[in-house]
């Protein structure tokens, strides 16, 4: 049968949709239209693809061109292609209007227009809030601790220091009421009387104690020579026995009440040096004060023979012999000594008995309480000494000054 259409008839038929021209033109390149356009070959014939708006600027163009389609196809394609390479708030702009799709630079271009769609206003324009530099953080922080410690350190400069020595005042004041001698008020001339023993039947010693010293003892020892012979000899009120560790630990309690009463009370510290030179002052009196009567000073066997006190014995004793009252914490001791000449070398033998004194007991705990009380306030004003910016009276951190 013979075509009746006409000749033109297919050129009047409607463009086929948008989807299937793509699907051509993506076939007609193969599969590398992006990435190797001088590679789009079909039949052996070399090949130029554009799109459409180029088509119609190179109408007059060379030869291996495609041919022209009409002017709403191509409009139709580059509207869809712009809907899908650009973002939708420029899709109104026309396509004389817009730059040219060139294929190697089309993912560098999406990149672009999505940047342009953030900073012109669209879906992704949200901004992130604002942040304050960690530096910036830190140093208000800082600013923040060290006003905090600047209040709390007048607080404990013009509060608690005062609070503080007016316990140490009266701890010290009721330790020195336990001390047996003349000291803050304290009348002393306490009278004890102590029994003192060394198995078996050694060494016996009673003793008077009076104050800082022995006014009576009957002391008897055994003595270890060819024959055992007891030695007796006594202290007589007269010349009585003197433990100058007593005297001396309630010498060291006076200075350190005396300086809490140097301190007015209505006093206003300003810095931390005063307090700490207060405090060092009370500690190393009541550090000497406890120290003299727990650790006593040990004397060599020549020095304690040649004694004021070993002179005061009645009846003398023998130049081998010596005896010895000490304190040692709580307890009160005594000690006999014995010289013995081994082949040319002079040794001694001892003999030794203890008894508890319990005004020794108590005074050696109000000491203790009282040293830790000045050493915890002490460590406290040390650790705002630290900070060598602040000064009482001011909110500024940079103006601490101890």
């Amino acid at each position: 049968m013979e075509d009746t259409q006409p000749k033109d008839f297919k050129r009047s038929l409607p463009p086929p949709p948008l989807a299937k021209q793509l699907q051509q033109m993506l076939r007609f390149s193969g599969s590398n239209w992006f990435t190797k356009p001088h590679s789009r070959r079909k039949g052996g014939k070399k090949v130029k693809v554009t799109f459409s708006d180029q088509l119609e600027t190179d109408s007059s163009g060379s030869s291996g061109s495609v041919p022209t389609t009409p002017n709403s196809s191509a409009q139709h394609r580059w509207r869809y292609l712009e809907h899908v390479f650009r973002p939708s708030g420029r899709s109104g702009t026309s396509p004389a209007a817009t730059p040219q799709f060139e294929r190697s630079s089309s993912l560098r271009q999406s990149n672009t227009s999505y940047g342009s769609s953030v900073s012109s206003g669209g879906p992704y324009n949200r901004r992130p809030p604002v942040q304050r530099k960690v530096g910036q953080k830190m140093a208000d922080c800082e600013k923040e601790e060290a006003l905090n410690l600047q209040v709390e350190f007048e607080w404990v400069l013009h509060e608690e220091v005062h609070s503080v020595l007016k316990q140490l005042h009266v701890i010290l004041v009721e330790c020195a009421h336990r001390f047996p001698v003349p000291l803050y008020h304290n009348e002393g001339k306490k009278q004890d009387k102590f029994v003192l023993t060394a198995a078996p039947e050694q060494l016996k010693c009673v003793v008077t104690l009076t104050g800082d010293s022995i006014t009576h003892a009957d002391i008897n020892f055994k003595v270890q020579r060819q024959q055992q012979q007891i030695q007796r000899t006594s202290i007589t009120q007269d010349y009585p026995w003197k433990i100058q560790q007593v005297q001396d630990a309630a010498n060291h309690l006076q200075q350190a009440i005396n300086h809490i009463d140097n301190v007015d009370s209505a006093y206003h510290f300003k810095t931390s040096d005063e307090v700490l030179h207060i405090l060092g002052n009370i500690l190393g009196a009541l550090q000497r004060g406890r120290t003299s009567l727990v650790v006593p000073r040990k004397k060599p066997i020549d020095e304690l023979m040649k004694s004021r006190n070993m002179k005061a014995l009645s009846p003398n004793l023998p130049e081998d012999l010596a005896i010895s009252f000490y304190i040692q914490s709580h307890k009160l001791i005594f000690v006999a000594y014995q010289l013995t000449n081994f082949q040319g070398t002079m040794k001694f033998d001892s003999c030794q008995a203890e008894c508890s004194v319990p005004w020794l007991n108590e005074v050696l705990v109000l000491f203790t309480v009282a040293l830790q009380l000045c050493q915890q306030l002490k460590d406290k004003i040390s650790v705002f000494s630290q900070y060598k910016d602040f000064t009482v009276g001011s909110r500024s951190p940079s103006a601490l000054s101890y």
